[in-house]
């Protein structure tokens, strides 16, 4: 395996690894099977109108008929009140979820009046954008810039516009054009999972916890998971965050109700298929398992924790993903105020994002940015993948790797391309200036749900004898390409830096979780990882 991390230059300077300068112009094609599951649109940037004075808009993937809007202005009678008499002037009305005291983003769905057939919440959007000029409304552009489309965010396996997977034609090509999924394939691994290592010396205090933010987790031996009857065992590799999935149903209560759009009601990777009739194994069934499975090979002495806010096509909406954030955030701030170390979160790993409509702005501005920004506040170490599109396009949160370091935080976001077998960067990888770190994501073997067993038949079988089945897993494992695959190496090796500069510095223990420790903790390890592994 190679990984290869880029140190952050001084403000003012090109960050990342020398890619490519001129941001490319990547408009996404996404199949209409998938935004019809999800209810979801295409923004296409010809074909639709942008208020006066706020930016022309790129294409991106969204939600039609939900806006996000923070819990603060949803408290505001006054300013609530306005929104809704704009969007009532336009035929809008507005169904508003239940809210906290914080300044949580919440969706609120759209609906029609009487005498319109149908919402759109950029259209939405655009409605309150220019009253927000207007002198008889209470609200500001201020306030409306705080509102924002639902993103679709994608898997940097699926993410589409370029879908590059390997053909498996050793003679004919590499990369090609093809389905997502495609370079998926049971295999066997000849290896036992490496030792854990034993916990709870004055050298290594604690097991640092990697949170994956992906599609849940399936069955493996190796997890403790013999089925989905039960949760992981207690005190094993890898355990669930109750609280993020609890806040995720709560948003399907209210984005999904009559709808196309399906709700995550678990931690569980399933279903995995949604064909109801070919029955072909999702293109993201088992992705998360395979991350987790990274990083238990790559940092067995790490805990995971895994929490689901992707589907098993590969999409994820943008609120289950910033709400699963929080929670972490929160989870975080107990460990930090209370004392707590059992409550800890050291990384996150995210091998999702989406292309904003205005990126200038959201790396700033947006949920998805606020909430990173809280967590790198914290301490914890963000990583998350470029993006499969081959395209030097910014994907987020991975391009949030640009802004410049809180002097009072800790590292800032780790954007991860992908590399080959052979170290050169894969086809496939996104790249660019804000690209921060490089590693293996072609051909990467790891864990599989071993309850997975496709449509598709070997040409030779009978009682004794088969063919190679593509899609039977009963094996455990498997091999798959993608910057997906690329981040949670690169985070198995700052976890496995958290744990080493611990050991040498008793100042910097895993058993100090406050967090002054935490943030200079952090800004050692990724020292280490700058003279470890080199650009």
């Amino acid at each position: 395996m190679a990984i290869k991390f880029i140190k952050k230059p001084p403000p003012g300077d090109a960050c990342g690894s020398g890619g490519v300068g001129v941001e490319s112009v990547t408009r996404l094609r996404v199949p209409a099977e998938l935004l019809n599951r999800h209810d979801g649109r295409v923004l296409d940037p010809g074909a639709v109108a942008a208020a006066g004075g706020w930016p022309a808009p790129r294409s991106t993937a969204y939600r039609p008929r939900v806006l996000l809007v923070p819990e603060d202005v949803l408290r505001d009678e006054v300013g609530l009140g306005a929104i809704r008499r704009v969007l009532n002037g336009a035929g809008i009305d507005l169904t508003t979820p239940e809210v906290g005291e914080g300044t949580l983003p919440r969706p609120v769905v759209l609906r029609p009046l009487a005498g319109r057939r149908d919402v759109d919440s950029w259209a939405a959007l655009q409605e309150l954008r220019a009253a927000a000029d207007r002198d008889d409304v209470e609200f500001d552009r201020d306030l409306v810039g705080r509102i924002s489309l639902e993103h679709l965010m994608f898997s940097a396996v699926t993410i589409t516009g370029t879908p590059w997977d390997t053909n498996g034609d050793i003679v004919n090509g590499s990369y090609r054009r093809s389905d997502a999924g495609f370079s998926r394939m049971p295999v066997t691994l000849v290896a036992e999972p490496p030792p854990r290592g034993e916990v709870g010396t004055e050298r290594f205090a604690r097991r640092p916890v990697v949170a994956v933010l992906d599609s849940g987790i399936g069955p493996h031996p190796w997890f403790g998971l013999s089925d989905r009857s039960a949760p992981p065992p207690e005190d094993s590799f890898i355990s669930v965050l109750d609280e993020a999935q609890e806040a995720i149903r709560c948003n399907a209560a209210v984005t999904c109700a009559g709808t196309s759009a399906q709700a995550l009601t678990d931690f569980w990777d399933e279903p995995a298929t949604t064909d109801r009739l070919i029955k072909d194994v999702d293109s993201n069934t088992g992705h998360g398992t395979f991350i987790a499975g990274i990083i238990r090979q790559a940092a067995p002495r790490a805990d995971v924790l895994a929490v689901r806010v992707m589907h098993s096509d590969g999409v994820a909406y943008g609120s289950d993903v910033i709400a699963a954030l929080e929670a972490i955030s929160r989870r975080v701030a107990r460990a930090q105020d209370e004392g707590r170390p059992e409550d800890m979160v050291d990384v996150v790993s995210l091998s999702l994002g989406y292309l904003d409509e205005s990126p200038s702005d959201a790396k700033y501005t947006s949920h998805l940015a606020e909430v990173v920004g809280r967590l790198v506040g914290q301490g914890v170490l963000v990583l998350a993948a470029s993006g499969n599109n081959s395209t030097s396009r910014r994907f987020y949160p991975a391009a949030l790797a640009e802004l410049p370091d809180d002097p009072a935080g800790g590292p800032g976001v780790i954007s991860v391309g992908a590399l080959n077998p052979n170290s050169t960067k894969a086809g496939f990888s996104n790249d660019g200036e804000w690209v921060t770190c490089w590693a293996t994501g072609a051909g990467i073997i790891s864990t599989f749900p071993t309850d997975v067993t496709g449509p598709r038949q070997p040409v030779l079988s009978d009682s004794q004898r088969s063919g190679f089945d593509p899609d039977d897993f009963d094996s455990g494992f498997a091999v798959w390409d993608g910057t997906s695959f690329a981040t949670p190496l690169a985070a198995a090796a700052v976890a496995n830096a958290l744990i080493d500069v611990a050991a040498e510095d008793t100042g910097l223990s895993l058993a100090q979780v406050d967090r002054k420790t935490v943030i200079e903790r952090a800004r050692a390890a990724m020292e280490r990882c700058y003279v470890q592994y080199p650009f």
